[in-house]
């Protein structure tokens, strides 16, 4: 009995395939990799026929759209080049030259992201750092499919089968203008907003997490306005458009117009929000250029918390 032919596919092909997949064009994959379209378009047609199935449909005019076969050979195709990449760097570990893709909280990002990426800059000028901005709906999903090895976020809407590595705890707040009735207060009791009109961050599962504050307590929020905005919701509240609830604590109490913003700290108990790393329980260990990321995201954690206690209890 014969034995069955394997299919004859190559790292090169992989590579452009990864590339045309996430860039939705050939010509953009080539354009990345400093290579010909046609070299790519001849590869990913030779890889379809290997296989047997077909991976990309070509749109005239309209880019590429990915199968669903195509779909899950991306997800393993990630999962190869990140383990061939990893298994030549632990045999010269000094050589960190490459891509890594992680992916960063949206409202996180502005705080953690320039820190992290300048201190890679300057250590590590050779490595390529791909951030992809989510929202908490879609981490899971960048993390099964590979499209990313390891996410900065919130604890929030994460899977069973996601680790996490608390890296800091941020509390629930409340923010005011600086003519606001309430503004004069260093603490406020939830009760006492349900009257006053809400200016909510409205992004997907994180919308839950601001009302659950009110619910949990039998309360109901009066929300005014939503905006998926950190810096629109923060500019409402201090035009005295009503109050927000947040985590994240910037430096100034200043929006881009120039008004104030005021903290107030909640009476009530209410849930803090962890700051994560997270990975799929299931991935291999972190590679070596995943691993410069999370060293410079606990750094950059640690030190931007550290810095905004002390402001507090100065401010206090």
């Amino acid at each position: 009995m014969r034995p069955t032919q394997k299919p004859d596919i190559s790292l090169t092909q992989l590579r452009y395939f990864v590339a045309a997949a996430e860039q939705g064009s050939m010509t953009w994959a080539g354009e990345e990799l400093f290579v010909a379209q046609s070299a790519i378009s001849t590869s990913i047609a030779n890889l379809e026929k290997s296989l047997g199935v077909q991976l990309l449909i070509r749109r005239r005019a309209k880019g590429l759209q990915i199968t669903t076969q195509g779909v899950d050979f991306l997800q393993r195709s990630r999962a190869i080049l990140a383990a061939v990449d990893d298994a030549v760097s632990a045999l010269r570990p000094e050589n960190t030259a490459g891509r890594v893709n992680v992916g960063c909280f949206r409202t996180l990002a502005p705080f953690y992201l320039p820190s992290i990426v300048s201190s890679l800059e300057e250590a590590h000028p050779e490595l390529q750092l791909d951030v992809t901005e989510l929202l908490a709906d879609g981490v899971n999903d960048a993390l099964h499919d590979q499209a990313i090895e390891v996410a900065l976020t919130y604890d929030l809407g994460l899977d069973g089968d996601i680790t996490r590595e608390v890296l800091a705890q941020v509390p629930l707040y409340v923010a005011v203008g600086a003519t606001h009735t309430l503004a004069g207060r260093s603490s406020v009791r939830l009760a006492d907003l349900v009257d006053e009109p809400m200016v909510l961050l409205d992004l997907p599962v994180s919308r839950d997490y601001f009302m659950q504050a009110f619910t949990d307590h039998g309360l109901r929020a009066s929300v005014r306005y939503r905006f998926a905005n950190f810096e629109g919701v923060r500019a409402m509240v201090a035009s005295g458009h009503g109050f927000t609830l947040l985590n994240q604590q910037p430096k100034l109490g200043y929006t881009y117009s120039g008004g104030e913003l005021h903290r107030l700290s909640i009476v009530e108990p209410t849930r803090p929000l962890d700051i994560v790393l997270a990975r799929r329980a299931s991935s291999a260990p972190m590679t070596r250029k995943a691993s410069l990321f999370a060293d410079e995201a606990r750094l950059a954690v640690a030190r931007i918390m550290g810095s905004t206690a002390d402001a507090t209890q100065t401010a206090s």
